[in-house]
């Protein structure tokens, strides 16, 4: 076996290599080593012409060999450019008559300066100038800047993740998400409006690029943070290109009786969008809505980072059948493809269902280290080990319609959701366990049968108005207005029968029981927020220091519980009702939070050189909380009324310097207050449940949390070689924390818990990551790095026994992908993720799992596609005395045929080595617990697909 994992682990070392070698040949007719620098000006005033395009090429063939954007200062740098090679360079400005040079670097020099070019302003009698023979690759417009798609030559069957890839300063990340010099693109549009949901995947991966006539890229400057306002791309299509249908159909069979099926039609137009999508199979690939579906069925989805493979990580044996349909209307009027924030007019829904079915089979050990007594801190040890096989079927179907209406000062917005669930399931188990210092053992037999079945109506509305200035009258003419409802509505029935059969080594504390569980709940959960912010433009002037905003929201939550319980009675044959678990509850809360802020920005800036915003807020709130239940069991009657003072408190700085970088600082203070739970007061004790026994507490407070939390982004502006970086920082004490006080008996390790208000709690948690591109020609390295760290500190009760408890946890991870045009990848990961708890003088328990991952695949255009992705695993845990090793390997190879690469054939070996397995660690302060379960395993499938695509349909 150690053999073939080097084999594997070298054949796949030696084609990354062999890409990267390929990929880097420079070519043999071209030596860029030469630099171009000039300086553009208006032909009449002098003046610098900053954010003109500059557009070089070499004359013979009219090859573009690079471009850029003049600086502020009308001034351009071009490095890396051929010499010896005669060059023609083209200025281009809009409102201007475009101005060009020709001319050849010396390779003595290897410099050239062009001196000033003068642009000329087009006569508005003229009529519009347009240049056919050279096209501009960008240019600004306005706020917009525009990539022209014809500049780019590509593959002719090119999508338009492809064009991106080719587009300066613009990186698509190997996670989906795209920065344009550095920015994060919040949403990619297309013709002014979302595609599919806003699943980037299904607009790049299916759109062909020469559908595209332009992308552009914009700030919204109607976004609700002015100080850091998001940046939108949109994709703007040919006229005769606006409407399309695309879709793929597919299906496998493999080896062990393995299959997967998959399709979906989609057709969109200017003003409707419409897709049907579906699929089954029984090799772990699952989706939860319609727009998962439409990225797995995308048209260039093949490659190292598809979603669409096997997760070889699921438990037991799994079969998924799905499918729905999702649409859209537009009802805006025809205008700007860079449709106005504004002039949001959209209608919305969606449905999907799907049938899960899955039979696991699983075993498990776990270890508890325990105290003697409080004065006796001598340790022992429960051991137990467990099997069991759990068997489900479960049918879900969900729908959702939402309407989006945008006006100039103000927005109206509702969304609903439906969801309505049913199941099946079956389980049996057996558990053993080992009390070391009693010498008693005992095995728990159950088995269980249950029914159930749930429906769900929630939804969400919101009215906005925003504050206008009457430039006339120079006052504002209303305040902001926020108004926001939600609601959730929810029943559920649950019918099950389990069975225990409990031995232990002392026959007294053998138990049988045969119970059937009968329950019923009807939920409901309204809130309604308010929010009014501006209101000091009414004061005198003297009062408007601060911008001062108020607000509230109520929260009514109302649960009805009908809970009937029998016992199989052995005398009279018959279920009998268990009184003291039979149970009719109507539990209510009402939680309300009525606040005052205040507000103060200050700015400083300078046109395309710099802005920087400093903002402060602060926030009174308060909280009224009652908790009412009135119960059939008269122990959980109760009725309580809490108030909490929380306030809330930022200050945010950013800095943004034009073609440099933008950097944002956030500082925030926040309480939150967590209330006890009636189970937490007041349980209802299941006597099957032998070794779990809750003890309720009448007297339990609330914890009260103090949060400090600090972040930090940065964003590199600069078009090539982009970097951005996050931290995030964040502390708290919590008072009063509620934690489980455990005793555990002498005979059969029983343990009886009770919450408890703990001395506090006091955590750090850290996270952030740092991604860095490196472009050269046609080649780009990608490299991102992540970690986290979480540490907590707090007090624990064991036999009496007070135990400080340090629970440290994190990750750490880095990734490395490479990538020559859109034909080959090759990446490589490193991820260790871990865990240590420690009752500081008692115990100590730790696990770790440590894996590595790498991938290559490649396409020739057209034609033939691989990829291959190899996971070596490390894991090990407190309780197993060894490592566990195993390596997923697995490969496909495919060909793409038919005019338009429509048709596809593929084949596919997953998990090669057969070593797959499922080995999950659990720990706390004094457990530890390692649990395995069957999983897929190796298989091989033959798949074929077609994809129908048909971009122009309106000519």
């Amino acid at each position: 076996m150690k053999t073939q994992l080097k084999l594997a682990l070298a054949l796949l070392i030696s084609m990354v290599a062999f890409s990267t070698a390929r990929a880097q040949q420079p070519k043999k007719d071209t030596i860029k080593v030469g630099t171009i620098t000039g300086i553009l000006r208006d032909s009449a005033h002098n003046y610098a012409m900053q954010s003109s395009t500059l557009s070089l090429y070499k004359i013979a063939g009219n090859e573009l060999v690079a471009y850029q954007l003049s600086n502020t200062l009308g001034k351009y740098t071009m490095k890396e450019v051929p010499v010896g090679v005669p060059l023609r360079i083209i200025a281009t400005h809009i409102g201007y008559m475009s101005n060009k040079k020709e001319f050849t670097i010396s390779p003595k020099t290897k410099t050239i300066d062009l001196g000033t070019m003068n642009l000329t302003k087009i006569d508005k009698t003229l009529n519009e100038v347009v240049i056919t023979a050279d096209v501009a690759p960008m240019q600004m417009r306005g706020d917009t800047l525009e990539f022209n798609a014809a500049a780019f030559k590509l593959d002719t069957n090119a999508v338009a993740e492809d064009l991106l890839r080719a587009l300066p300063g613009v990186t698509v990340w190997a996670d989906g998400i795209i920065t344009v010099n550095g920015k994060k693109i919040n949403e990619l549009l297309v013709m002014g409006k979302s595609f599919f949901g806003g699943d980037n995947k299904i607009a790049l991966q299916n759109i062909p690029k020469n559908s595209i006539k332009k992308i552009q890229v914009y700030q919204d400057k109607n976004d609700e943070d002015p100080l850091n306002p998001k940046t939108n791309m949109n994709i703007v299509l040919k006229k005769d290109k606006q409407d399309g249908v695309f879709g793929k159909f597919g299906i496998g069979g493999g080896t062990r009786k393995h299959y997967a099926a998959d399709g979906m039609i989609t057709y969109f137009s200017p003003k409707n969008n419409f897709s049907l999508v579906g699929a089954a199979n029984d090799v772990n690939k699952r989706a939860g809505d319609v727009s998962t579906l439409m990225g797995f069925n995308s048209f260039k989805g093949e490659g190292i980072n598809s979603d669409y493979h096997s997760d070889f990580r699921q438990q037991g044996y799994n079969i998924f059948r799905g499918g729905g349909f999702t649409g859209s209307h537009d009802f805006s009027k025809e205008g700007d493809t860079r449709q106005a924030y504004y002039k949001t007019n959209m209608l919305k829904g969606e449905m999907f269902s799907s049938t899960n079915i899955n039979n696991t089979t699983s075993n498990g050990t776990s270890e508890e280290t325990l105290p003697t007594t409080p004065l006796d801190q001598t340790k022992y040890k429960v051991n137990r080990t467990s099997t069991g096989d759990r068997k489900s079927d479960n049918f879900n179907i969900r729908a959702n319609a939402s309407y989006d209406k945008r006006f100039q000062y103000g927005s109206i917005n509702g969304t609903i959701y439906a969801n309505s669930n049913r199941g099946t399931s079956s389980n049996t188990s057996i558990s053993n366990a080992f009390n070391e210092r009693s010498g008693i053992g005992s095995v728990d037999s159950k088995q269980s049968k249950s029914d159930n079945s749930s429906n769900n109506l929630s939804g969400n509305f919101r009215g906005t108005i925003q504050r206008q200035y009457d430039f006339a009258k120079r006052k504002n003419k209303w305040f902001s207005m926020d108004l926001s409802y939600n609601f959730n509505l929810g029943n559920e029935d649950n019918n099950s029968r389990e069975i225990t059969d409990f031995k232990a080594t002392d026959a007294a504390q053998n138990l049988y029981i045969d119970r059937l569980y009968n329950s019923r709940n009807k939920s409901s959960n309204h809130t309604l927020t308010t929010t009014f912010s501006g209101i000091t433009q009414y004061f005198a002037r003297r009062f408007r220091l601060f911008q001062v905003g108020i607000g509230n929201t109520i929260a009514v939550y109302d649960n009805n519980e009908n809970r009937q319980v029998s016992n199989w009675d052995t005398v009279t044959k018959m279920y009998v009702i268990n009184q003291s678990l039979t149970n009719v509850s109507h539990y209510k809360t009402v939680d309300e939070k009525p606040s005052i802020s205040f507000s103060k920005s200050f700015s400083k800036s300078l046109d395309n050189r710099y802005s920087k915003y400093l903002s402060i807020n602060a926030t009174a709130r308060g909280q009224m909380y009652s908790q009412r239940n009135s119960a059939l069991q008269s122990i959980q009657n109760l009725d309580r009324t809490y108030h909490y003072f929380i306030p809330t408190a930022s200050i945010s700085y950013s800095n943004y310097q034009y073609g440099d970088f933008s950097k944002n600082y956030d500082l925030s203070y926040s309480t939150n207050v967590q209330f006890p739970t009636v189970d937490q007061i007041a349980p209802i004790y299941d006597n099957s449940n032998i070794y779990d026994v809750p003890i309720g507490n009448p007297n339990l407070r609330p914890s009260y949390n103090h949060q400090l939390s600090f972040t930090y982004s940065f964003y590199d502006q600069k078009t090539k070689n982009a970097m951005n970086s996050y931290l995030s920082l964040s502390a708290g004490i919590t008072k009063d924390n509620i934690i489980d006080s455990s005793v555990y008996d002498n005979s059969i390790g029983r343990r009886i818990r009770t919450s408890i208000n703990g001395s506090g709690r006091r955590y750090l948690n850290y996270s952030g990551y740092i991604n860095k591109a490196y472009r050269f020609k046609d080649h780009q390295v990608q490299l991102n790095g992540n970690s986290s760290f979480s540490y907590s500190r707090y007090g624990t009760v064991v036999n009496g026994t007070v135990y400080d408890v340090n629970n440290a946890s994190g990750n750490l991870s880095g990734a490395a992908t490479y990538t020559y045009k859109s034909i080959w990848t090759a990446s490589a990961e490193e991820r260790v993720d871990g865990g240590k708890i420690t009752q500081v003088g008692f115990s100590q328990n730790t696990y770790y799992t440590w894996s590595t991952r790498a991938g290559v695949a490649f396409a020739f255009p057209r034609s033939i596609f691989f990829n291959s992705r190899v996971e070596f695993n490390n894991t090990k845990s407190s309780g197993v005395k060894d490592n566990v090793y195993y390596t997923i390997l697995n490969a496909d190879i495919g060909y793409r045929f038919l005019k338009g690469a429509e048709a596809e054939i593929k084949i596919s070996a997953l998990d090669i080595l057969r070593q797959n397995q499922s080995f999950r660690n659990y720990i706390n302060a004094n457990t530890v617990q390692s649990t395995r379960t069957n999983v897929l395993s190796q298989y091989f499938m033959l798949t074929l697909a077609y994809y129908p695509r048909k971009f122009g349909m309106k000519k």
